[in-house]
């Protein structure tokens, strides 16, 4: 057995390893030999992609245990530096903890939203059966009344309800309506009053368009301002001085008081469509797309998701990786995606067959964090180079509660990492996507309210999963797959070695 770790940036190899590429060409000339390609999860530094590598190319219960009785096997792992996990958690810790900006939109926004939602089929409750005490939710949402506060409201609201009856849990305002009023509660509130004065101090003094004023806090409004996006903070540069005239004075609750309608507005329509993720993880995914999204990863998965298809360019690693297999036809081909590595993987098909390869592939998906979109296209142009494909992935009911940040801080955000990317970190054609269909998201499998081309796409992707030797396993299912976390598949004992018996 030989194994290969390739280091990439930017789509390119790394210096220094040509020759890992002609000894992999090497190997694969070899009578009978056989290639296993895997690529790993998104957000993943290049430490924990090295570690990931060397275990799973191990020998442990935790390994794909390719070696030993199967020396013929060549393993080629491909750590494409993607690393931003850690400082993700420690801003998003830092937002709850210490933001009052943040505090304040997410406290009024879930309660107002609270106060307009009943479940008339429970015992006949109309609007405002669930309303909760402005103090509570604050208490809840810094952790202070449990890890998942908010559960209840969510199974009260009946998320899987055809998008008619879901909207009959709003009152009979329209969104328009309801986000006006939103802006009008959000204005008033002496907390956001507060919190505006302080970012307006942070703004206007330091340009000298005016002097200090009394009880407005600069470098506290200063760390709210930073913390926002370039496009809000865009919004809230201070004028250009006119010669011979006063600099413009810019007023920072107007703005935000606005942003605050249109994060209401997009709230609403997705209560309404059943495109929601639940009460609190639509507003946190709302609230941190209009708000946080480059503090929160929502820059670095975009660039991560282009990384992917770089790698497919002239000169790539990719389509070095696509001519060693075409010139070197392995007995047996498979590729392994963990996570984003389901992208590069659907990436990878779509060039292969381009580039004419007629080698056939093994397949084997692990929680895959592929928009479906994309897979939808893949299957389309390449999928009669899969020969045998299996997607492993976690019920809905798990994949809700598996909380990003760990248990303990589900009250930062409820669920998984690929319902942070459905919900805040996917764009199409340059604007916000959320609930963008994710192919290891079981929810997308009976989800209401999908547009003509994401049922497009559903379809295709339900009939090549129903073909002869391809197929969908969820976790758990005993002896076959027990990962019970989003980062547990391409480390779970039992997910492994059901895939290596499909080899």
């Amino acid at each position: 057995m030989a194994t290969y770790k390739i280091l990439t940036r930017d789509g390119v190899a790394d210096a220094g390893q040509e020759q890992m590429l002609l000894d992999i060409a090497a190997e694969l000339q070899k009578p009978g030999a056989r290639l296993l390609l895997h690529l790993h999860g998104g957000l993943v530094d290049e430490a924990s992609g090295i570690a990931g590598a060397d275990r799973l190319s191990g020998v442990g219960p935790n390994s794909w245990q390719l070696g030993g009785a199967t020396p013929e096997w060549t393993e080629v792992y491909v750590i494409w530096r993607t690393g931003a996990f850690e400082t993700v958690k420690t801003n998003w810790m830092d937002l709850v903890h210490n933001d009052r900006l943040y505090q304040t939109v997410l406290r009024k926004l879930i309660g107002f939203v609270a106060r307009k939602l009943g479940v008339p089929d429970l015992a006949a409750r109309g609007p405002g059966s669930l309303a909760i005490d402005e103090d509570e939710i604050q208490r809840r949402l810094l952790g202070k009344a449990g890890p998942r506060p908010f559960d209840h409201i969510d199974e009260e609201m009946a998320p899987t309800q055809a998008p008619g009856s879901r909207a009959a849990i709003m009152t009979e305002q329209t969104n328009g309506e309801l986000a006006i009023e939103f802006e009008d509660e959000l204005a008033t509130d002496l907390s956001f009053q507060q919190v505006s004065a302080d970012i307006d101090e942070a703004i206007n003094v330091p340009s000298g368009a005016r002097a200090p004023s009394l009880g407005a806090n600069q470098s506290d409004g200063q760390k709210m301002l930073d913390r926002l996006d370039n496009a809000v903070t865009g919004q809230l540069q201070a004028p250009v001085a006119v010669a011979g005239g006063a600099r413009g004075i810019v007023s920072a609750a107007a703005f935000l008081v606005k942003h605050g309608g249109q994060i209401a507005i997009r709230s609403f329509k997705r209560f309404r469509s059943g495109r929601d993720h639940g009460l609190h993880a639509t507003i946190v995914e709302e609230v941190c797309r209009e708000f946080y999204g480059d503090l929160l990863g929502a820059t670095v998965w975009g660039m991560m998701v282009k990384d992917a298809g770089d790698h497919f360019g002239p000169g790539k690693l990719g389509s070095a990786l696509v001519d060693i297999v075409k010139a070197n036809a392995p007995q047996d081909f498979v590729v392994t995606g963990h996570s984003a590595g389901s992208i590069w993987a659907s990436r990878f098909l779509l060039a292969a067959k381009a580039a004419g390869l007629t080698k056939p592939v093994k397949l084997f998906l692990l929680a895959p964090a592929v928009r479906e979109d994309l897979f939808a296209e893949m299957i389309g142009k390449a999928g009669d180079l899969i020969e045998r494909c299996r997607m492993i992935t976690m019920t809905d009911e798990l994949e809700r509660r598996d909380a990003l940040l760990g248990h303990d801080k589900a009250y930062i955000y409820p669920s998984s990492l690929l319902y942070v990317v459905s919900g805040m970190f996917e764009e199409l054609n340059a604007k916000a996507y959320p609930d963008a269909p994710i192919l290891g998201m079981q929810r997308f499998a009976s989800v209401s309210g999908l547009n003509t081309d994401e049922q497009t796409a559903a379809k295709a992707i339900a009939a090549f999963f129903q073909a002869p030797d391809h197929g969908i396993i969820s976790s758990p299912t005993p002896g076959v797959s027990v990962a019970d976390t989003h980062g547990d598949f391409d480390n779970e004992p039992l997910t492994l070695a059901t895939a290596r018996a499909l080899f």
